[in-house]
């Protein structure tokens, strides 16, 4: 064979290998995610990984939002650490909040590469934050995205006429709380989807942090006062101690430097020698920092980093800090704790600046109408969490004595656990009266701020002025309580397109006592603009939020069960006035929920969302 002959069969050798890529790159199979897994969710929500990953990341995000774009190389990072290699799910919903038309029009397109060529959608989705990134979005970006696609441009423009994952999308946004993109979730299981904080210093780390493999497999301690016990993390990172089929769990929600919780120590320790080592309980607790804003929070954030070095000694850390609290010696917190306990403090340090189970924590104490602390709760045969019963009066303030937990576990007295009596709970929160007087201003003006126009720096004098304690303040606004002490309420900032916050108040949200009945401020008011249904979580009732425009309002009324219609009397029990901004992105997001056709049932108007009706 000569020299030139053998150039030849290179050369076609060679321009055979360039087809057949090209044809790859043309289907959207020579790309960065060709080899992990992707599937569509029941609602049509698109996703990555392995089906059989416990744990999922939920981001809502807009091409057109700045923070997106520039986000995008962590959730790059977190693919490729996580999902690639078969330890999370990442699922991507398009969450239209910059502009009206061209946020849901670039959402649209790329739905639309993936329906006419299924399989682009990673790589469109990709192409599209790269365009509006470095083009803006135009018709130039809408050309060079389908010629870098290969598909047609007018068919792409035609099919995203009729797309509409984003409207899905967004509804699902709305029942999570997200307010703003990017907003993160992450799922653990079937769980219910928790909110991942992006205001932290390194935001990779954060979610590596948030949805770090928490084992489940109990492990013995060998040393110390809890020598022969096993214990074990939950799926969302939760500390359990004891014998994990032990029949009933017993849960507590408390603060290093809060004094009830220190004094409840001697209780704590009863049910875990009398009860946890003998196999009838379990003992599990949560981080729940209220007392002081830096300190309760460092604590909570070195017992679990504790953990991380070494689970067994979760529980001695778990003393240590509570008998640090009572000495009040929290100057030199990680280096006492590390020293003592004979962990490398270094490395202790490092991941303090990076945990975050105490925000896990504090949600999951907020979805259980946790309000102070100590709060006890229960869970029978690892179920979801309950509450203790004395008789038919639920402990859902402060906690049970010893005395109280031995009757439980002992099957004695009148101690049960059972699921929440929502209605009793909610006759603790806020009792007001303004939205049906009107007095002293109508909604959406509340105390006399107004949403919009009052600053949150005069808001906050006038909640103080008015009896009400600030008890927290947060990057969105701050939380207050009633005038028992329970926390009801927040108010919250201007949040701006890209995610950041301006001063004026944006949101107002009141948990109310159900004194305010539905009938009543429809006749106030009139009907309702639109209708929707969140999450009924898992009380027996379930709810309805209702949209009222003109007022600038959101009430949410509770009612029997799913299959219930709403009726006249059915009860306000939460409230949300928005500034005008706000309630017209609102509006834009319910522009294909139901409208008002009167007192039907949630699960009626669920029928009718889905029917797009």
């Amino acid at each position: 064979m000569t020299m030139s002959r053998q150039l030849r069969i290179i050369l076609i050798a060679f321009c055979a290998c360039i087809s057949a890529l090209l044809a790859q790159a043309q289907d959207g199979s020579l790309d960065r995610y060709s080899n992990i897994p992707n599937l569509r969710a029941a609602d049509g929500a698109f996703v990555l990984g392995r089906p059989e990953a416990d744990v999922k990341l939920i981001a809502f995000s807009d091409f057109l939002c700045t923070s997106c774009q520039n986000y995008e190389p962590i959730i790059w990072r977190f693919i490729q650490h996580y999902v690639e290699t078969g330890k999370a799910q990442f699922e991507y919903r398009v969450y239209p909040v910059i502009d009206p038309a061209l946020s849901v029009h670039s959402a649209s397109l790329v739905e639309c590469a993936d329906r006419l060529r299924p399989g682009q959608f990673w790589r469109a989705r990709d192409l599209m934050f790269d365009l509006v990134s470095t083009r803006g979005f135009a018709e130039e970006s809408i050309r060079a995205f389908a010629d870098a696609l290969q598909q047609d441009p007018a068919a792409l423009t035609e099919c995203a006429q009729g797309a509409s994952q984003y409207e899905i999308d967004a509804r699902y946004g709305l029942t999570l709380g997200a307010s703003a993109a990017p907003a993160l979730f992450v799922q653990y299981g079937d769980a219910k989807p928790l909110p991942i904080a992006l205001a932290l210093p390194e935001h990779h780390d954060a979610i590596v942090n948030a949805i770090r493999p928490a084992t489940s497999d109990p492990v013995l301690i060998e040393k110390g006062r809890y020598a022969g016990l096993k214990t074990f993390r939950r799926a969302d990172g939760g500390f359990v101690l004891g014998d994990p089929q032990a029949p009933i769990t017993i849960v507590a929600f408390e603060d290093f430097l809060c004094p009830h919780c220190q004094s409840y120590q001697t209780n704590v320790d009863a049910l875990i020698e009398e009860y946890v080592r003998a196999g009838k309980a379990q003992f599990e607790f949560r981080f729940y920092p209220l007392v002081n804003p830096q300190y309760s929070t460092s604590m909570a954030k070195t017992a679990e980093c504790v953990a991380a070095q070494d689970l067994t000694r979760f529980w001695d850390s778990h003393d240590l800090l509570f008998e640090f609290a009572r000495r009040g010696t929290l100057e030199n917190l990680i280096a006492d704790t590390a020293g003592l306990l004979e962990l490398d403090a270094d490395a202790l340090g490092a991941c303090v600046d990076r945990s975050m189970q105490f925000l896990i924590d504090t949600q999951l104490a907020q979805s259980a109408f946790v309000s102070g602390t100590p709060a006890i709760r229960a869970r029978q045969n690892g179920g979801s969490l309950e509450l203790i019963y004395l008789g038919e009066q639920p402990i859902d303030r402060g906690a049970p004595t010893i005395f109280q937990l031995r009757d439980l576990l002992e099957g004695a007295g009148n101690v049960s656990i059972g699921p929440p009596d929502f209605s009793s709970l909610t006759d603790s929160f806020l009792v007001d009266t303004s939205l049906m007087t009107g007095e002293p201003c109508a909604p959406p003006c509340w105390q006399n701020i107004v949403p919009g126009e009052t600053s949150m720096e005069d808001a906050r004098a006038i909640v103080e002025a008015a009896g009400y304690a600030v008890i927290e303040n947060v990057r969105s606004g701050f939380q207050f309580a009633n005038e028992t002490g329970i926390a009801c309420c927040e108010i919250g900032h201007q949040l701006g397109m890209d995610g950041a916050v301006s001063e004026a108040v944006a949101v107002i949200l009141l948990r109310l006592a159900p004194i305010n009945e539905l009938g009543e401020v429809i006749a106030n008011y009139g009907e309702p603009t639109a209708v929707y249904t969140p999450d009924p979580g898992q009380a027996p009732q379930d709810q309805l939020s209702l949209v009222f425009a003109d007022a600038r309002m959101i009430l949410t009324v509770l009612v029997a069960s799913a299959d219930e219609p709403a009726r006249p009397n059915s009860k306000v029990v939460d409230i949300a006035y928005f500034s005008g901004d706000a309630m017209d992105q609102i509006m834009q997001l319910m522009s294909t929920k139901p409208r008002w056709q009167g007192y039907l049932s949630p699960n009626a108007y669920r029928e009718r969302a889905a029917a797009g009706d």
